[in-house]
């Protein structure tokens, strides 16, 4: 035995000479990365231009959150009221937006950000990553000029729609630009940046409104204007961008493969730029075995063997942020807010921001350290318990306590959605498909996504109008029993992806691990001694 090495198998212990063990490792080490085991801080270290790629990109999502979220905040404006305002009370005299309206708004934009999802994951395979970037610049900018000239509701659903649809291109191109740029050891943090990203703009949205109430509270096209800030930054940040690596070596561009994966790793002491593209080369070769096929990647395709359940593991994890509640409290913050009866909505949905950004730093920490199973888990439970007990609330006689203890559930409720969902639904919709897959799996999660945010958000401002059913926060029970189905699909469906190489995903599919025993299980690349299980 003593001229026996024992090689792990994933059924049986094998035997075999020191020197097929050793042309076991050479292969096996020739068709993986050279950096598989570094940990996130020497990755940081040595990947810095990559992340900072990374961070580039994700500050587009920052235009994204403040372009999409201010049409939704500034309901709540005097001046908006004033001049979209076609309701009057028959008793005060006061002037309202219609709620049938803003249902259609909402639910048309949703609808076209499903649109632009599809859109998003067509442009991204057949033309490139960053075209998406380009498209997406092109729409939000022809939505805020809608928004300046609009002077009616038709005119204002038509911005509308182009922000919805620039969303959804936006959650296509960013996701899909990070997952394929981003370290490994990285990929869960910097795919995470979206959600704060996002958080970031809603919070200078509540910050222009709240200024605009205590300065000038009825002229809304102030913080209209407002929004050419990020735009112009990100027109002028974009240009930087590179194609990402992946796209070329899937269109056998050899050459404008190895020269980006030279851009983005310039300066990395011992990086080969020959061996990373080799494996990213029997990667994608894999990906064509075992799909039988070198043709264009088809939409059934996410829908075959173990695809299906990669495709639905992405999408519950990402429909959560909807099911848990978020479209009653963060699209209408401000008008959910005044709706439950707070004094000063304004002020209050900057608490709720700055929270929700306080909460999406603590999460860049626990998506890594805990993982994005335990996050998604434990944001369901805590999300659906909040949900009761403010929509309990709505049954208290109205006090100062009661809209005190109103604020407070509703903060704890924030914290646990930024904590469990906000980064990390969207990094799993990236991370469990197949890379060949990605872009559709993605599309797929996303646009469905959508579809349930379209329909959530044409009724969620019918429920709490006043002048219509007038639930108020009452709502909320609806949103905890969809988060509580929710939280149990995704005990079942939601593997553990933290760490995790693709290749390593692809094989604890194919070997039909059961997704919560898949953080457990030892990959063969575990086994090799070329990394440590985590």
């Amino acid at each position: 035995m003593a001229d026996l090495e024992r090689v792990e198998s994933k059924k049986d212990d094998i035997y075999v000479s020191s020197a097929e063990a050793d042309k076991m490792r050479n292969e096996l080490e020739d068709h993986t990365t050279a950096f598989a085991g570094l940990t996130r801080i020497q990755a940081i270290r040595k990947f810095w231009r990559a992340s900072l790629f990374c961070m580039i990109t994700a500050f587009g999502v920052i235009m994204d959150g403040y372009q999409t979220s201010l049409p939704g905040s500034v309901l709540a404006n005097a001046g908006f009221i004033k001049q979209f305002g076609t309701v009057v009370d028959a008793t005060t005299g006061k002037i309202s937006v219609n709620a049938q309206y803003i249902s259609m708004w909402s639910g048309l934009a949703y609808l076209c950000q499903f649109i632009g999802n599809w859109s998003g994951g067509f442009i991204s395979d057949r033309f490139g990553r960053t075209y998406t970037l380009y498209a997406l610049t092109i729409v939000f900018t022809g939505g805020l000029i809608t928004e300046i000239v609009a002077r009616d509701y038709k005119d204002w659903l038509a911005a509308k729609m182009l922000m919805g649809l620039g969303q959804g291109l936006t959650q296509q191109g960013v996701l899909t630009f990070i997952s394929e740029v981003a370290p490994t050891q990285l990929r869960g943090a910097l795919m995470s940046t979206y959600g704060w990203s996002y958080a970031l703009g809603q919070l200078f949205v509540s910050i222009a409104l709240n200024a605009l109430e205590m300065t000038d509270p009825t002229n809304y096209l102030k913080a209209i204007y407002s929004e050419f800030v990020f735009l112009g930054l990100w027109i002028i940040a974009l240009p930087f961008l590179p194609e990402t690596p992946w796209y070329y070596a899937r269109k056998e561009d050899e050459v404008k493969a190895k020269k980006v994966l030279g851009k983005i790793y310039k300066g990395v002491e011992g990086y080969d730029i020959d061996r990373e593209y080799n494996a990213m080369l029997v990667e994608i070769q894999e990906e064509k075995y075992k799909s039988k096929s070198n043709s264009e990647v088809a939409l059934k395709d996410i829908f075959m063997g173990p695809h299906l359940r990669r495709t639905f593991a992405s999408l519950f994890a990402l429909v959560m942020q909807n099911w848990s509640g978020s479209p009653i409290i963060f699209n209408y913050t401000t008008y959910f807010l005044q709706q439950a009866g707070l004094p000063k909505p304004f002020q209050a949905s900057v608490i709720v921001y700055c929270i929700l950004l306080f909460s999406l730093m603590v999460s860049f920490y626990g998506i890594e350290r805990l993982g994005r199973r335990t996050l998604i888990l434990s944001g369901g439970v805590a999300c659906t318990i909040f949900n009761l007990a403010i929509a309990g609330l709505g049954f208290a006689h109205k006090s100062d306590s009661v809209d005190n203890a109103t604020l407070a559930f509703i903060c704890l409720w924030v914290f646990m959605y930024a904590f469990g969902f906000a980064g990390t639904g969207w990094t799993c919709a990236a991370e469990i498909a197949t890379p060949r897959l990605r872009a559709k799996t993605t599309a797929f999660a996303a646009s469905t996504n959508a579809i349930s945010g379209a329909i959530f958000n044409s009724v969620v401002p019918i429920m709490l109008s006043t002048t219509s059913r007038n639930w108020g926060v009452k709502t909320l029970f609806m949103f905890a029993i969809l988060g509580g189905i929710g939280t149990v699909i995704n005990f079942f469906l939601l593997p553990e992806t933290k760490g995790r190489t693709f290749a390593e995903l692809d094989e604890l599919f194919d070997l039909k691990i059961a997704p919560r025993k898949m953080k457990a299980h030892v990959t063969s690349i575990e086994e090799s001694g070329l990394k440590n299980h985590q």
